[in-house]
Order: structure tokens, then C-alpha cells, then sequence
């Protein structure tokens, strides 16, 4: 037994001894009892113990020997493991029984145990007083234990209570709960299955209506769900179909995406953007774009003009040696060959509305893109990893767009170049030539507008079919013109008072009727700054960019030409709307009275026709008018070659000047008068256009150049009652001066489309050609006024009056009413020529000035015939003179009167004495024949005859000189 039995054990005691328990042998039966687990006690051989130690008291020193000899067997704890003394003192006993040594072992352990009884005993008691307090304390312990114990029971029996009541009923309504939620779960596990399976017709569904997020977003959560739903084996097969409709619906967004890039649609970019975002493929969307447009730009040329040419095949009954059915597999370059030349311009402007449609696609996608920009700037906050990823995505959208827009500009030029360069456009009308020079300028502005490009591949073509037709053009032109100078009668037209050339259709663009006319200029500048008159031009995109193209047919005003004068009087308040030139420059005014008197005349009131004002142009006049305004067309359509359109321009007022000059201008031995100026242009233009009739055509040099034109057998110039052809002479030099001016007028139209290095030409031209207008008109009244005057007769007579008379003669000579009397029928037949023809101011002017200078040539040549002269016959002269000069004052009201100092000079030369008359000699000898001033000398009798000499080496010197 231990330490702890033992101590329980007297524990036990002092309870029953405290309580007066019964004797001792009673007590230890107590203890002993099945209570105490079969324990021995210890008080249960009290009694023989004491009598044993009694018997032997050991000193300390030999009880604590005893003490050291028990083993430690007898000391381990048996908490942990259970400690069989009892088998281990056993088996220290002998095999075979000994008694004696029995009896030894079991006195040694009866010792021991005394000893160690007694040690206990003594701690015992040492401890007596606090083990009281404790016994009372653990008392106390034991009573609340007891209580506590009577608690636990109530309260087990108030649970099974509870258990039977609550608890059961609980546990089955939670197990019917989670039953329920188990149920549920399925449920909705079958309804998202079914979903799934669904989804195919939702998504069709959101594709046919072009919801394209949708779409995407419902198979994206499709697939999410799918990987949560991926423990059921439908569900795996199912994310297989949901990867093969997700392909499906990428296609369908491509087949969208094309439709966007050949007609852009705001709001189905949109979604596509959210659509391809979704995907994580803006990317891929940029490529994709870029490839549709490119395919669109290829495909749609090639439908285009397959279907023209199929469609005129078809309609010739097949007559080219290519099948119908064969066009379709021929290069794009070689179908363009088979477009007819009826259908070439209808082809033209389907295909740049095509190339239109594209290009504004993409513009319009470029401006989504930057108003999409600044509203995410508008609307960022702050900045976070997907703002991050979006600014990315933007930049690279941007760049990728930005390096899109010349390689898709040189894709549509290269379609457009193929096309015009593929066909000859020698053969075309010249309005429809130029409908398609006006398209391809449209389409460099567009480029221009598109991506600043200069467009150089269309510039060329154009530049080169232009140049191939123009040749052609002018060549068969200046032939027509020949034609018509040899057969054109010289008649003046018709015209009304106020025409002008802004009349006539070809010029339009001087009242802005062209605007949707556009321009090719050179390279270097640039025409989408500025339009025609200085403003900015529009872009062509802002222009055009809620509907329409700058290819559409304009439906233009119908604009008759009403040039003709009819026979009746015009009403003067009949006045069109061309007769309005508000808008014109004063060059262009100049030639007609504004007839409109700022108020409302009465239906009856009629006025009086000033044939004076009217202008004079002939059929081949106006046939030239056209042409220039068709040329001048050409030049501010084409720039380029602007400077060849000129030149040809050019041509066509030369051809004319030279042809008036040649027919009209011829005055035999007074041809000698013309200046080296008008001699100069007329050998250039000799040298340039006209060719000798035995020069080789097939010389280089004269394939420009046409036949020196002759002078219809209708009109004659010989007959003195037509005076010397004078009217058809007026109509052919007026017009000329008519044309000259309108050239003038058109000198600030034309200059800006040449550039400023490449004007030589034009000044040469205007300061030549045009400005030798006036003296062409002076030789072509001239020769008249050689001839509607006897101007023989006159100085035979002057050859016979006697000069050296000695009387003062108070009335004048008879020649000088002769001249009077011709020159006054002169008036008559001009006037009567008025009234039946316009005769300008201009043209009576010059004629009264020819007549009037050879006039008074004649009449210098008349005194200065005279051998021999007085005083008196020098005051015959001035008599004479003097009374021609006041009745040509009432016969003409040109002022002032050619040559008139030159005769009254010569004749008061006469008076001078001979110091002033070397002086007069010297100063105005040279507006005088050598033969004059020796005349002159020879008469004047007061002077020395030293004088004479002298005055003859200064005449003959000046003669040399000159």
C-alpha cells in the first residue's frame, strides 16, 4: 500500500473516530469494506503493530537504515502504471518452499512496513491541526458537492424533459429544412442546365437584333457557369457546344464588322467595340477592320465595273471576244479595258461613290474613336490598372487607324488609276471629259481632306490622259476654226444690247454655276485652304456627312442662252437674271448699257435700240468665246497643264488676230506703217501656226500648226458701194477688239491657275498679241479710209492751184469742197450703215481718224508740192485749211483731229524767220519727210541761201538717222 492509501486510510479513521464509530475491530471491518475498493487498512493491525514495535524500539539511524533498504518498487506512483508488489515479492521467494525464509521476507517487510507506519504516523500527527482544517474544509466541499450533485440531477432530468419535448420535434423540422434546401439547390442547378442548353436560341436571338454585348456577355456567363456546373457530365459536353457557338458568334461579329466598315453605323460600332472588349480582342477588332476595308475597297471596284461590263455586253449581243461568263475570272486591271466609253463615265462616278462610301466609313470611325476619347477623359477619376489597360488599348487603336489612312487612300487611288488609265478618252465629248476630270479632282480633294495626301498617283493619270485628249481637242478645233474663217461671211450676230460673255454657258463659273466644278492643282499647294475667291474651303467630309456624296448629280438650274436680239423692240423691263452683273468685275460691264432705270416702266413704254452700244461679234466669235470658256474650264479643273491649256488659248485668239489682219488689214503700199511690236507678234504667230503649203505634214514641227486661212469668195472688199467692204471689215476687226477685251476681263480668272514661275507665256501673250488689238484695228480702218476718198483726184487738184499769188484771196480753193463733199457722203453712207448695223464708238472713231490723218497727209503732201509760194498763197493755205477744218468739225465729233498741228505747222513754218526755223527744223524735222522740209525751203524766199544749205545737210543728216 502507498503513500496515498495510507493517508486516505487515517483519514478514514479520524472520520470515524470524530463521528464515535463503534470499537476498533469494528472500524477496521468498516474500512475495510467494498467501499474503499478492497484496500487494506491500516487501523486494522494498530494494535499488532504497536505490540511489534513495542517490542523492538530501533534508534533514527537504524529506522532510516530500514527506510533505505525498501525498493523503490515500493515508492513509484500508480497513476500511470498499476504496481504488483505483491507478485513482485513473490517471486522473490525460493522454488522450492522454504518456511524459514518465508518468514524472514515477510519479517523484513512486516519491519519495514512498521517503520514506515510509524514515520507516517508521526508526520501524521505533527500535522494533526492543519489536517483538521483541511478535513473541515474538504467537509465543507463535500456538502456543496452533494449539492451541487442534487442540481445535476434536477437538471439531467429537466433535459431528458426537454429532449423528449424539443429536442426530437427540432432536429426534424432542421432536417426537413436542409431536405428542402438540398431540393432547391437541384432545382436550380436544373433550371441553370436547362439555360445553358437554351442558350443557343437567346443568343441568335440577341444577333439578330444586333445586340452584340448581349451576346457576348450571356455566352461569357454561359462558360462561367458551365465551369461551376462542370461536375455534371451534361454539363461537360455542354461547354464544348458553348465554345463551338462562342466561335460562331465571333464569326457572325466579323460578318458585322464588315458591314460597319462599307457603311458605318454609330451605334453598331458601339457594340461592337463592348462586344470585342468583352472578348479582350480590341485588337484583333483593329486588324479585322482594316482587312474588311481593304477586301471592301477591291470587291466593290470589281463588282462595279463587271457589272457595266456585262450589262453593255449584253446589250450589244456579246460582240467582244470575251465570254460573259469569262469576265468574272479576268484581273481587275484587264476588266477595266472592256468598259465602253458610253458607260465609262457612269462607271466612274458609281465607283468613286463606292470609294466615297468607304472613305467616310473610316473617317467616321476615326472621329468615334476621338469623341470616345475625350468623353473618358471627361469622365476619368482616379486612375486605376484597368483605366491603365484602356488608355493602351486607345493609343494603340489610335496609331492603328492613324497608319491606316494612306495605305487606304493608295488602295483606292490604285482602283481609280487603273480605271482611267485603261481607257482612251481621245474620242470624248468635251463636257463629258471634263464630268471626269471633275471627279478625279473631286476625289484628290478627298484625298487631300482624307489623310493630306497629294495624290500624285491620280495626278499623273489624269495628268497624262489630259494631256493625250487636250492635243487631240485643239488640234481638231483649230482645224474647225480654219474651216470656219474660210467660209464665215463676217456678219455681225444678232446679239442684244447687253450681251456679254458671262451669258454664255461655257462661262458660267464667272457667276459661281459651276462650284461643283472642283479643281486638280499642283502639289505644292494646297487646295483644300483656299477656294477660288480666297475663302476656306469646307472639309468635304463636314460637308458631306449626314447624306449625299460629292458625286451625286446636281439637278443645276436650266439656263437657256438668250443672247439673240429679237426683231421687235425689247421691253426695257424684260431684263433676265443673266443680264445681272453684280457680281462682276467693270472689265465685263464695259460693253453694254445696264438698261435697268431702278423703276418699274410702264408694259407699253418702249425704247429706242443704240446699235452704238451694242456689241459686234461674228458666228466664228462666239464659236471662240466658247472655246476659251471651255478651255479656261479645263485650266481651273486641271492645273497641272494649265500652262499647255494656255498656250493653246493662245492659240485660238492668234489664229483669229492673224486671220482679220490678213484679210482685212492688208493696205498694199501702206503696209509699211506697222510697228516692229505688230510686226514682231505677227511673224511668231506666222512661225508657230501656220505652215507653208510645201512643208511635209509629217514633220514633227507642223502636226500643231493649220493652213494660213483665205477669205471667203462671198465677201467682197473691192466694191466702193459697200465702201470697200466696210461693214464686213467692222464686224471682223469689233469682234476681234470684243474678244481682246473679254481676254482682258478673263486676265484675273486665268493668271492664279498658272503658277507664278510658269507666267511668262501668259504676260507675253497679253502684251503682245492682246495689247496689238488697237493697232490691228487701226490697219483694218485704215485701208478703208485709203480708199473711200479719192485721195488722187484731191492732190491733183491741190497740184494745180497756184500758191504764188500776189492778192489775198478771201475764198478758199475748190478743192477743198470736193474734199468736204466726199468726206461729208462719207458721214451719210456711215450713218445710214448705223441704222442697220451696230457701229461702235470705237470703230467710228478709228475710221474718222484713219480718214482724217491720211486726210490731212494728203493734204501736206498737197502744199508741200507747191514749187513756188508767197505770202499770199501761204495765206491761201491757212484759208483753205482753215475751212476744211470747221466743216470736218460739223461732219465728225472726233476730237481731237489727227495731224492737225502737223499741217498747220508746215504751213506756219513758212513765216518763220531763219533763226527760229533751224530751231523748228531741228525740233519737228522728224515728224517730216526729207521732201517736205526741201520743199518747204525752197519756197521761203526771205531766207539765205547759207540757211538753205545748212538746213539741207540737218535734213539730210536726219534722213540718214532715221
Amino acid at each position: 500500500m502507498d503513500i496515498k492509501e495510507k493517508f486516505r486510510s487515517f483519514m478514514d479513521k479520524q472520520k470515524i473516530l470524530s463521528l464515535k464509530t463503534p470499537p476498533v475491530q469494528a472500524a477496521a471491518e468498516f474500512v475495510t469494506s467494498d467501499e474503499f475498493e478492497g484496500r487494506t487498512a491500516v487501523t486494522a493491525q494498530l494494535h499488532r503493530q504497536s505490540s511489534v514495535l513495542s517490542d523492538h524500539i530501533l534508534t533514527p539511524e537504524a529506522e532510516q537504515a530500514v527506510i533505505d533498504s525498501i525498493e523503490v518498487i515500493y515508492f513509484e506512483s500508480g497513476d500511470n502504471n498499476v504496481v504488483d508488489v505483491g507478485e513482485h515479492e513473490l517471486k522473490k521467494c525460493p522454488h522450492t518452499a522454504d518456511v524459514h525464509v518465508i518468514n524472514g521476507l515477510r519479517s523484513r517487510l512486516r519491519k519495514q512496513q512498521a517503520i514506515v507506519s510509524r514515520r507516517v504516523s508521526d508526520l501524521i500527527m505533527q500535522k494533526q491541526g492543519q489536517c483538521s482544517e483541511e478535513m473541515e474544509h474538504v467537509t465543507g466541499l463535500q456538502t456543496e458537492v452533494i449539492k451541487e450533485v442534487g442540481l445535476c440531477v434536477e437538471g439531467r432530468k429537466k433535459l431528458a424533459q426537454g429532449r423528449t419535448q424539443f429536442t426530437s420535434a427540432s432536429l426534424g423540422i432542421l432536417a426537413n429544412y436542409s431536405k428542402r434546401q438540398k431540393i432547391s439547390s437541384v432545382i436550380r442547378s436544373l433550371r441553370m442546365i436547362r439555360t445553358l442548353q437554351m442558350t443557343d436560341v437567346q443568343l441568335q436571338t440577341l444577333l439578330k437584333v444586333e445586340d452584340y454585348p448581349g451576346a457576348i456577355q450571356l455566352l461569357l456567363e454561359c462558360q462561367k457557369a458551365a465551369a461551376t456546373f462542370k461536375h455534371f457530365t451534361c454539363i461537360s459536353e455542354l461547354s464544348t457546344k458553348l465554345q463551338d457557338t462562342l466561335e460562331g458568334a465571333e464569326e457572325q461579329l466579323d460578318v458585322a464588322l464588315a458591314r460597319v466598315a462599307a457603311n458605318f453605323n454609330a451605334s453598331n460600332y458601339e457594340k461592337l467595340q463592348i462586344a470585342y472588349g468583352l472578348l479582350g480582342k480590341t485588337q484583333t477588332l483593329m486588324n479585322q477592320l482594316h482587312m474588311h476595308i481593304t477586301s471592301h475597297i477591291h470587291n466593290s471596284a470589281f463588282t462595279i465595273v463587271l457589272g457595266y461590263v456585262e450589262l453593255y455586253n449584253s446589250a450589244s449581243g456579246g460582240n467582244t471576244s470575251v465570254s460573259g461568263s469569262s469576265f468574272s475570272k479576268l484581273q481587275y486591271s484587264e476588266l477595266c479595258k472592256y468598259v465602253h466609253e458610253e458607260s465609262l463615265l457612269p462607271c466612274l462616278l458609281d465607283l468613286s461613290k463606292s470609294m466615297w462610301n468607304i472613305l467616310k466609313s473610316y473617317r467616321s470611325i476615326i472621329n468615334w474613336h476621338e469623341n470616345d476619347e475625350k468623353l473618358s477623359r471627361e469622365c476619368a477619376g482616379e486612375e486605376s490598372e484597368q483605366e491603365n489597360e484602356s488608355d493602351t488599348s486607345r493609343k494603340y487603336t489610335k496609331q492603328k487607324l492613324k497608319h491606316g489612312l494612306p495605305r487606304i487612300w493608295q488602295d483606292v487611288q490604285a482602283k481609280v488609276r487603273t480605271f482611267i488609265l485603261a481607257s482612251d478618252l481621245s474620242h470624248f465629248k468635251f463636257d463629258d471629259f471634263l464630268r471626269i476630270l471633275d471627279v478625279i479632282n473631286k476625289l484628290i480633294d478627298i484625298g487631300e481632306c482624307f489623310c493630306s495626301s497629294k495624290s500624285e498617283t491620280l495626278r499623273e493619270s489624269i495628268k497624262k490622259q489630259s494631256l493625250n485628249y487636250f492635243r487631240n481637242h485643239h488640234r481638231a478645233r483649230m482645224e474647225e476654226l480654219h474651216m470656219f474663217l474660210e467660209n464665215e461671211g463676217w456678219e455681225a450676230c444678232p446679239v442684244k444690247s447687253t450681251f456679254s460673255i458671262h451669258q454664255l454657258m461655257e462661262f458660267r463659273f464667272l457667276k459661281g454655276r459651276d462650284t461643283n466644278l472642283t479643281r486638280i492643282t499642283s502639289p505644292s499647294s494646297s487646295p483644300t485652304k483656299k477656294q477660288g475667291n480666297g475663302g476656306e474651303r469646307k472639309d468635304v467630309f463636314e460637308q458631306y456627312s449626314e447624306d449625299g456624296s460629292p458625286f451625286d448629280l446636281v439637278t443645276e438650274e436650266s439656263v437657256e442662252e438668250d443672247i439673240m436680239a429679237s426683231e421687235d423692240i425689247r421691253d426695257s423691263s424684260t431684263v433676265s437674271d443673266d443680264d445681272s452683273d453684280d457680281d462682276l468685275p467693270d472689265e465685263l460691264k464695259r460693253d453694254y448699257v445696264d438698261e435697268q432705270t431702278g423703276e418699274t416702266p410702264h408694259p407699253n413704254l418702249k425704247r429706242k435700240v443704240d446699235h452704238s452700244k451694242t456689241p459686234i461679234v461674228t458666228n466664228t466669235t462666239l464659236t471662240i468665246l466658247r472655246l476659251i470658256g471651255k478651255y479656261i474650264q479645263m485650266m481651273r479643273l486641271l492645273q497641272p497643264i494649265a500652262l499647255d491649256v494656255m498656250i493653246c488659248l493662245s492659240h485660238l485668239f492668234d489664229y483669229y488676230l492673224f486671220a482679220v489682219f490678213t484679210f482685212f488689214g492688208a493696205r498694199g503700199d501702206l503696209e509699211q506703217n506697222l510697228s516692229r511690236h505688230l510686226l514682231t507678234s505677227l511673224k511668231k504667230i506666222q512661225d508657230t501656226l501656220i505652215y507653208a503649203p510645201d512643208s511635209p505634214l509629217e514633220d514633227s514641227t507642223n502636226q500643231d500648226k493649220v493652213p494660213c486661212p483665205s477669205l471667203s469668195p462671198v465677201v467682197d472688199l473691192t466694191s466702193p458701194d459697200s465702201m470697200y467692204g466696210l461693214g464686213v471689215r467692222m464686224a471682223a476687226v469689233e469682234s476681234l477688239g470684243f474678244l481682246a477685251t473679254q481676254l482682258e476681263a478673263l486676265h484675273p480668272y486665268v493668271e492664279p491657275l498658272i503658277p507664278p514661275q510658269r507666267r511668262t507665256h501668259l504676260h507675253q501673250f497679253y502684251t503682245s498679241t492682246v495689247k496689238a488689238t488697237p493697232e490691228i484695228r487701226h490697219h483694218v480702218y485704215t485701208a478703208v479710209a485709203a480708199q473711200v476718198i479719192d485721195y488722187d483726184s484731191i492732190l491733183n487738184r491741190m497740184t494745180s492751184v497756184r500758191w504764188d499769188i500776189s492778192d489775198i484771196m478771201s475764198q478758199h480753193s475748190q478743192y477743198v469742197d470736193d474734199l468736204l463733199r466726199q468726206l461729208q457722203v462719207l458721214s451719210m453712207r456711215v450713218e445710214e450703215l448705223s441704222r442697220v448695223s451696230p457701229v461702235p464708238s470705237e470703230a467710228y472713231r478709228a475710221l474718222w481718224e484713219s480718214v482724217v490723218r491720211i486726210t490731212n497727209r494728203t493734204l501736206l503732201e498737197g502744199y508741200a508740192s507747191a514749187r513756188k509760194c508767197t505770202n499770199e498763197g501761204r495765206s491761201l493755205m491757212q484759208l483753205d485749211y482753215q475751212q476744211f477744218l470747221m466743216k470736218l468739225e460739223c461732219l465728225t465729233w472726233v476730237r481731237p483731229l489727227p495731224d492737225k498741228p502737223l499741217v498747220e505747222g508746215f504751213i506756219k513754218a513758212y513765216y518763220y524767220p531763219e533763226s527760229k526755223l533751224e530751231e523748228w527744223v531741228r525740233q519737228s524735222g522728224v515728224d517730216y519727210n526729207s521732201r517736205h522740209l526741201t520743199s518747204l525751203v525752197a519756197t521761203m524766199t526771205h531766207i539765205s541761201k547759207r540757211v538753205r544749205q545748212r538746213i539741207a545737210i540737218m535734213v539730210e543728216d536726219g534722213g540718214r538717222k532715221a
